[in-house]
């Protein structure tokens, strides 16, 4: 466990065993949404995931268009 930690980080392996705490605790509680599709398990998980897929590829297609180029200041 101590290779790991120390090749993973200590951040990253608390935040790791933070997500592994949050899983199981989906399993064990029951959430009451106040839509039908919140009551799936791990939805937050998943929403999360593909939001942050969206976001990212939102700013991609966004900085093809709104980047200078590099000398812009010298011109």
């Amino acid at each position: 466990m101590k290779a790991l930690i120390k090749k993973f980080g200590k951040i990253n392996s608390s935040v790791l065993l933070l997500c592994i705490i949050f899983l199981v605790l989906e399993l064990i509680g029951h959430r009451h949404g106040e839509t039908s599709i919140e009551d799936f398990t791990f939805f937050p998980a998943f929403f999360g995931f593909l939001s942050c897929i969206i976001i990212f590829k939102i700013g991609v297609s966004l900085r093809s268009f709104l980047m200078k180029d590099e000398d812009y200041y010298d011109k």
